[in-house]
């Protein structure tokens, strides 16, 4: 009987084999997921900050970028940006939150400027340059970043995605 004995253990020897490397490889595609998550989410909390940062700099290279009002204005965005923790720390996520709400409304008021601006010089053309407003600004914004797809516990396993068959190619 003891030269059986390691046959009937078969299955079970099996069984944890594949259970390990199963695991194994789960574990090897997590990390790549959270990874990639993690790059997305980054990108698409920073961005709006990098076309704010990009729009002044066209701002200030434009004929009126010598309007005191909107160069004031222009620095203060560029305050509140470089006040921005860029790492995942508790604080610097609370920071961006309060910083991203005072950003976004400064920046309106450089948007209505620029549009008011852009209406006294066009009074001179025959026509009219088009004005732009914060939604379009943060559509854009968005449209760059992509959307972040997720896994959905409740889904019909049949026709459920994980996220790297959803990931956005770099």
């Amino acid at each position: 009987m003891d030269i059986f004995d390691n046959l009937l253990n078969l299955e079970e020897q099996f069984y944890e084999e594949g259970w390990d490397e199963g695991h194994n490889e789960n574990l090897k595609n997590n990390y790549l997921e959270g990874k990639q998550f993690g790059l997305q989410v980054g990108f698409q909390r920073f961005v709006l900050l990098g076309q704010m940062s990009g729009f002044c700099d066209v701002l200030e290279s434009l004929p009126f970028g010598n309007n005191a009002n909107l160069l004031k204005n222009i620095e203060v965005i560029r305050t509140l940006i470089e006040s921005v923790g860029m790492n995942n720390d508790e604080e610097n996520v609370e920071n961006l939150e309060k910083t991203l709400m005072k950003l976004k409304n400064k920046f309106r008021t450089i948007l209505i400027s620029v549009n008011r601006l852009m209406k006294k010089m066009d009074q001179t053309k025959s026509t009219p340059s088009p004005s732009i407003n914060f939604d379009q600004f943060e559509d854009l914004s968005r449209v760059i970043a992509g959307e972040i797809k997720g896994f959905v516990e409740d889904e019909d396993v049949t026709e459920a995605k994980t996220t790297q068959d959803q990931a956005q190619a770099w």
